[in-house]
């Protein structure tokens, strides 16, 4: 959770984070969870490719969320750092106001820990995205709500089986999956409810620079690297 100062915004933003549009072309992006693997590599793309955009990162800086991943733009003058949770409405709603569009990856995320703590799991990835698109609907100039979520909340996929699409039934199988398709679940409401313009990613086994060690492809590197077993699952 955000500690009693509330969000806390760096760059051209300063203490208060306000950047008058006027000073920037639209479009405004508001990505959570922009500190992270997918994230960062989600800011650094869109700047590099979009010289019009303006972003800003809302992050906690949990374990998995570091500023180094976007230390290559902490001086461009079209970003902004907001440190911040995405559980904390008051935090939520001081960005979501610039908003024209919302990247939202920040989540709880590795299965094993959710076995561990699942509480926080519902916490962030159910009550936060609800915060978010809570916040969202305030916004009359909001474009685009884009949620990312997972390939596990469709549970089991055996190499036997057909593909999955995107009509098929849930069945997550962790507090992880459960999580997401609650977090799911609250995306579809705002939208029937509210008419929120939302999309929804489920993207299955992403790899790639910045990604934690704790993921599966790090994790194996460097173990093999210092000589040491590779954890796997039964018998693999």
């Amino acid at each position: 959770m955000a500690d009693d100062k509330g969000t806390k915004e760096q760059g051209t933003g300063g203490e208060s984070g306000h950047i008058p549009s006027s000073k920037f072309q639209v479009p405004t992006y508001v990505v959570t969870g922009g500190c992270g693997f997918i994230g960062s590599n989600f800011i650094l793309r869109l700047l590099a490719t979009r010289p019009d955009a303006r972003v800003i990162n809302l992050d906690k800086l949990t374990y998995a969320g570091n500023p180094d991943n976007l230390r290559d733009v902490a001086d461009d003058p079209r970003y902004t750092f907001a440190h911040g949770d995405i559980c904390d409405a008051e935090a939520v709603a001081r960005v979501m106001k610039d908003a024209d569009y919302v990247v939202h990856f920040a989540a709880e995320t590795h299965v094993d820990r959710s076995l561990m703590e699942p509480g926080s799991f519902i916490q962030t990835d159910v009550f936060g995205t609800y915060t978010l698109l809570e916040a969202a609907r305030q916004n009359p100039r909001l474009q685009r709500f884009l949620h990312i979520s997972t390939d596990e909340v469709y549970g089991e996929v055996l190499p036997t089986d057909n593909p999955s699409v995107e009509t098929d039934l849930f069945n997550p199988r962790s507090p992880y999956s459960a999580s997401k398709a609650g977090g799911e679940m609250q995306c579809r409401a705002y939208v029937e409810s509210y008419g929120l313009p939302i999309v929804v990613a489920r993207p299955a086994n992403n790899v790639g620079p910045r990604q934690h060690i704790e993921k599966a492809i790090p994790l194996f590197a460097t173990q093999a690297m210092q000589d040491l077993p590779l954890p796997i699952y039964g018998d693999g």
